[in-house]
Parts: C-alpha cells; sequence; structure tokens
C-alpha cells in the first residue's frame, strides 16, 4: 500500500505577488489537490503575520478547490520565516513523517520578529520536510531569490518559477506535475526502503527500479531517456537573478522547469568526480552548522529582547483595555434636573427597548462606541451607511460588519469587507456568537467587546 502524505499548501495573498502571479499560483494549488495520490490529504492556508488555516487536512477534492477558490488578495504585510518555523515547531513537536509543504509566494517579506533566517534553515535541515517553493518573479529581488532558494534547497525540496521559456500556456499543469512527480519519486523511494528493510534484500537495486519506474535516476533527478539538459540561454539567464544560473536548468524537447534539489538516493557507484566535490561540500556544511549555531546564538539576545517587547505591548493594550471595565456609566452625559426634582431618581433613553453593546477601543479606552439594538446594526466609517460609526480609521470600510442580536445573545458578520473581521485573531467568514470580553478587530482596530 502506497504511503500517505499530508501536504500543507501555503499561498501569499499579499498585494506585491501582483494579479497575474496570484491567479496562477491558485490554479496551481487547485492543479495539485485535483491529481492528489488518493492516500494524501491537503490543507490550504494563507499567510501574513499569522498563518490562516482555511481548511483541516482532507483528500476531498472539490472542497479543497472551492476553498482555494474564495481566496482574494489582501494588503498586508508578510512574514515568510516566522510562519514556517510556526509549521516546524508544530510538526517536530507532534513527531509526524511523510509531510510536505508547498509555498506560493513572491518571496517579499518583513524582517521576522521571532526567527533569524539562519533559524529557520537549521530547522529544515534537521526536520527534514521538503519544502516545495512556487516564486512569483514579478518584481525580481536578490535577497527573496537567496531566501527561497536556500528554504528549498536545504531543506530537500525545490524551487520553480512561475515565468520560465514557454511559459504562456498551461504553466499550472507544468509546474504542479513537476512538484507531483518529486513527492512521488521521494513515497517510491521510501516504499522501496520499507521493502528492502522487510525482505532482507540488498537496498542499492530495487530503489533503482522502482525509482525509475515513477520517473526518477536513483539520485532523485529526473529521468528522461535520450533527452539532454542544457543551460537557460543568455536572453533567459537577463531574467534570472545570477543566483539561480548554478541551479535552474531546462529541457531541450520540455517545457518544464528543473531545479536540482537534494539526493532522494544512492547511486550504485562513485566516481572520483563525484566524491570530491562531495567532500568539499561537506566541509562546507559543517562550515555552515558551526556558522549557523553561532549565528544563532548572537541573536538569541536580540530574538529575547523583541518577544519581551511585544509581551510588553500587549500587557499594556490589555491592561488600558481593562480601565474603562468598572465604570459606572459608559455614556458620559450629563442631564440638569428640575428642582421640583430634587432627591428624584430619573432613567436616562426612556423608551428605548433591546439589548446594550459597547465596543472600547484597545489602544484608547476613552474611545467608547455604544448602541442599544433589538435586531441589526451595520457598523463602518460611513456616516450615511452605518448604524454606529467608526471614522478614526482608514482600513474600516464604509459598511464593514454587522451587528445582530438573538434572543439574549450577540452575532457578527463581515460584510465583504477590503481587510476583513475578526474575533479573538479568528477571521469571521460566517455568522459568529459574540461573548463578553471577546476583541472584535475590524481592519486594523481592536475593539473589547461589552455585553
Amino acid at each position: 500500500m502506497a504511503i500517505g502524505y499530508k501536504t500543507l499548501i501555503m499561498i501569499d495573498n499579499s498585494m506585491s505577488v501582483g494579479k497575474a502571479n496570484f491567479i496562477l499560483s491558485r490554479e496551481t494549488a487547485k492543479y495539485i489537490c485535483e491529481h492528489l495520490n488518493e492516500n494524501d490529504e491537503c490543507r490550504i492556508a494563507v499567510f501574513g503575520e499569522d498563518i490562516e488555516y482555511l481548511t483541516d487536512y482532507s483528500n476531498d477534492r472539490q472542497m479543497l478547490s472551492d476553498s482555494i477558490d474564495k481566496i482574494e488578495m489582501t494588503d498586508k504585510d508578510t512574514y515568510i520565516t516566522d510562519n514556517l518555523a510556526a509549521v516546524l515547531n508544530e510538526w517536530m513537536h507532534q513527531d509526524v513523517a511523510c509531510r510536505n509543504i508547498i509555498l506560493f509566494t513572491d518571496g517579499e517579506e518583513k524582517e521576522p520578529v521571532l526567527h533569524a533566517n539562519e533559524e529557520l534553515y537549521y530547522m529544515l535541515k534537521e526536520a527534514g520536510y521538503p519544502v516545495y517553493v512556487v516564486q512569483s518573479v514579478e518584481k525580481k529581488s536578490i535577497p527573496a531569490a537567496k531566501n527561497l532558494s536556500a528554504i528549498a534547497t536545504i531543506s530537500g525540496g525545490e524551487l520553480l518559477l512561475t515565468e520560465f521559456e514557454n511559459s504562456e500556456g498551461g504553466s499550472e499543469r507544468i509546474i504542479g506535475d513537476r512538484i507531483l512527480n518529486n513527492i512521488e519519486a521521494v513515497r517510491s523511494s521510501m516504499s522501496d526502503q520499507t521493502m528492502a528493510q522487510e525482505t532482507g534484500l540488498d537496498e542499492d537495486h530495487p530503489q533503482e527500479t522502482v525509482a525509475q519506474e515513477a520517473g526518477v535516476s536513483a539520485s532523485g533527478e529526473a529521468a528522461f531517456a535520450d533527452t539532454a539538459l542544457y543551460i537557460a540561454s543568455d536572453k533567459d539567464a537577463d531574467g534570472l537573478v545570477e543566483e539561480h544560473m548554478n541551479t535552474i536548468s531546462y529541457m531541450s524537447n520540455d517545457t518544464t522547469p528543473i531545479i536540482r534539489r537534494g539526493s532522494a538516493g544512492a547511486g550504485p557507484a562513485i566516481s572520483l568526480n563525484v566524491l570530491l566535490p562531495t567532500l568539499g561540500l561537506t566541509v562546507a556544511l559543517v562550515f555552515a552548522i558551526t556558522l549557523l549555531a553561532a549565528l544563532r546564538r548572537k541573536n538569541c539576545k536580540h530574538r529575547e529582547e523583541k518577544k519581551t517587547i511585544l509581551s510588553q505591548v500587549n500587557e499594556e493594550i490589555f491592561n488600558e483595555a481593562s480601565i474603562a471595565e468598572n465604570a459606572e456609566d459608559y455614556d458620559c452625559m450629563t442631564y440638569k434636573l428640575d428642582a421640583s426634582d430634587e432627591g428624584a431618581t430619573r432613567l436616562l433613553d426612556q423608551g428605548v427597548q433591546g439589548h446594550d453593546i459597547v465596543l472600547e477601543d484597545c489602544l484608547d479606552p476613552t474611545r467608547l462606541y455604544r448602541a442599544i439594538c433589538d435586531d441589526i446594526l451595520v457598523v463602518g466609517r460611513s456616516r450615511n451607511l452605518c448604524d454606529l460609526v467608526i471614522d478614526n480609521d482608514d482600513s474600516i470600510s464604509g459598511r464593514h460588519c454587522e451587528l445582530s442580536v438573538k434572543g439574549d445573545s450577540w452575532y457578527v458578520r463581515d460584510l465583504e469587507s477590503s481587510n476583513g473581521t475578526r474575533v479573538n485573531r479568528q477571521k469571521v467568514f460566517q455568522e459568529l456568537l459574540l461573548k463578553n470580553g471577546d476583541i472584535l478587530q475590524l481592519g486594523q482596530s481592536s475593539l473589547l467587546v461589552r455585553i
């Protein structure tokens, strides 16, 4: 029985990717899901400052495809290093195997907050989970290309570009098939190793046979009989960063971009021409690991300082958010009573029926938004279209979300806002129950819910 893989597809949907490359990323991801091995499962996620999982692991191809279709571009900052490190940390603590990551991104990201790039490379080397990177090349960036190339190479995955020779049509199929073939090659290699261990047979010859049947050589490279490889022409090279020139090659009779990756198995014989470079690479790898360890120690203090600063900021926000928790009156309205009313008690807002809700700005607890409703409230920036107006933040849409009362409970529903609605950092895709003390995020504004 074939080994089942769990594959996490991470799609960068930030504006910097560019519309054409974003559409290609979605179509390629859908193609991969539709042509999964029947034993495999996929999970779809987008990422910015954090990872947002859109599905759980599943082999329901239609559900996965529908989830990808719903992804839209968003103006946001992207943190590739921190998000990949978070995934690897989770997987390594679970001690799971047979997992892949397929990353669609342009490589543009903010400076990592919690993890240095060198730390991520070390984790990739230790974890052994292949990362197949599809880089959007609308804007060519040497630092981004270097980082993505390192991620793919160190993890034993592969780096492919959205633009390559004859890439005008069918690119999603070409890129998708390349990634699926790589996964199948590793699967075949692992199955062969398991069979050899169980039967006590020599591992070298069965591995070579199974790999060739899967369309790859024993070393993990694609096997195409009587087909020569050649380096990209000068015209092609002008469009690629210099760092890729030694890794990117094309099939002379195929449009598939081939990027060399870590070997999936050993060949039956090793010549001197192979041995010497291998020894040199081993020495370089030992030096690199030593350097990474030193850089990790050097950056540890810096990362701890950043963590401390972030913790202090979060603590200040929630401390300030609780200032008004015990306030006796949110309205701050004053009424002058007649002399005849001295000593009497008067109810404010007489005749208004419904449920009371207060939204308190987490960064400025003196800014409160109060409303009484027994049906529906529209919240947003437009004074003409909304019942509850928040006009101090341009990231809030004109009609951003809808608050509704059902029974004794409040619910929130996003009105297809540009920057989304979140409750306790969870994105609202459908009507969601609100509880007292929840943090309602509209665009960049965080509001403490008092019900």
